[in-house]
């Protein structure tokens, strides 16, 4: 069977959860996915990035001249200003047009791992993983041309896109919730992966710990510095520790500077909290040595289609403090979670407080969260992928 996988608005100089999960699975695809021909999909701006898959002997790499998409990409923007999906529509398939041709002529089935399709009138079966529906519920976190493009983006998507895959159960209902053109035969439940090799494997962490002067003991929070990362109930918890108990806990942040950075900035420069470190974006091979090295991950989402972080720490032997929303729930039926509802900030602090001093329980959670964490591997994840497309393919 021939996956075509549209990789064409796959941003390399984007370090985040979108990223890791495509190269995630193309990683597991490359792993299982023998009798299968993959033809990524990409743009002369991103072709590097996918330079490991170039060499495979089921992998092709078509690469769609740059500058003629970059001119239709914003000819097809601009239709967005009319706030009509009727006329994004047309302006996306005209635009679009050479590219669905070669879609449909390289693939018997189309995988968009990239949150809304590129082209809405495919041939072929399509299945998108459009991740998360965070502006339904957090409009006011997202500037009003990123609402008004995910209102029509994701609507069109949901319409014209023949079958979906969901992180979480959360994600299925929530998607089933808000877009009633989706049938719940349509949506397959297929959660994030990690990558084992990385992040199990023990590190030599001793420069790192040097380099970034880090304490022998923090937390850790790697995040980008969204609002709906929820740094500051972390913050706020972490300075009410120390106002009541006199104890400075070590955090360390990392992860781009977005429509959080100045919120967060603001607090820790009026509440003098210099044991915070933000070390901004950091290499791969460094973020999993913090991985390794950290007493505890700090995942403080409202909204998160499932949880990288929580995966990755799992697989580091970290012991995992997150908030309690629907998809680490689902998590922790296999993993040792330590949850909080994200908005309480008292609540927060005394679990920060008591899990300090408990590092018996702390590693019994780590070692236990180490053997269940295999079922998340990325390999697992992509023959889930392959059974799916195959169903789809027949269907």
């Amino acid at each position: 069977m021939r996956i075509g996988i549209d990789c064409l608005r796959v941003d390399p100089e984007y370090f985040g959860g979108l990223n890791t999960y495509v190269l995630g699975v193309l990683d597991g695809f490359a792993a299982v996915g023998q009798g299968y021909d993959f033809q990524l999909f990409l743009n002369r701006g991103n072709e590097g990035f996918f330079e490991q898959y170039a060499g495979l002997s089921n992998f092709e790499t078509v690469v769609v001249d740059d500058r003629s998409l970059r001119l239709r990409q914003g000819l097809c923007r601009t239709s967005l200003l009319s706030g009509s999906p009727g006329m994004y529509r047309f302006a996306s398939s005209l635009m679009f047009e050479s590219i669905r041709e070669k879609l449909d002529a390289a693939s018997d089935v189309i995988y968009t791992p990239t949150v809304a399709l590129l082209c809405l009138d495919n041939r072929k079966p399509t299945l998108l993983s459009m991740h998360d529906i965070q502006h339904v519920h957090y409009p006011e976190f997202l500037s009003w041309p990123r609402r008004l493009s995910r209102r029509i983006t994701y609507g069109l998507s949901a319409s014209y896109a023949n079958y979906f895959q969901a992180s979480s159960d959360f994600i299925k209902q929530d998607m089933l919730a808000n877009y009633r053109q989706i049938s719940p035969e349509q949506i397959e439940v297929i959660p994030e992966g990690v990558n084992l090799r990385e992040f199990a494997f023990p590190r030599d962490t001793a420069p790192l710990v040097m380099r970034h002067e880090l304490p022998g003991r923090f937390l850790f929070l790697p995040a980008q510095l969204w609002p709906h990362k929820n740094h500051l109930t972390v913050l706020k918890a972490l300075k009410r520790i120390e106002e009541r108990h006199g104890y400075q806990i070590p955090l360390v942040l990392t992860g781009a500077k977005y429509a959080g950075a100045s919120a967060i900035f603001k607090f820790l420069a009026e509440h003098k909290m210099d044991y915070v470190r933000y070390l901004g974006r950091v290499t791969f091979d460094d973020l999993v040595g913090l991985y390794q090295s950290a007493s505890f991950l700090v995942s403080a989402g409202l909204y998160e289609s499932n949880s990288l972080p929580v995966l990755e720490a799992a697989a580091a032997g970290t012991p995992i403090i997150a908030s309690d929303i629907p998809p680490n729930r689902e998590l922790e039926a296999t993993l040792q979670l330590n949850l909080f509802d994200p908005l309480n900030v008292e609540q927060l602090a005394q679990l920060v407080m008591r899990l300090w001093g408990e590092r018996e329980g702390a590693a019994e959670q780590a070692s236990h969260n180490r053997t269940q964490i295999v079922a998340y591997s990325w390999e697992n994840v992509a023959r889930k992928y392959l059974q799916f497309l195959d169903r789809i393919a027949v269907s």
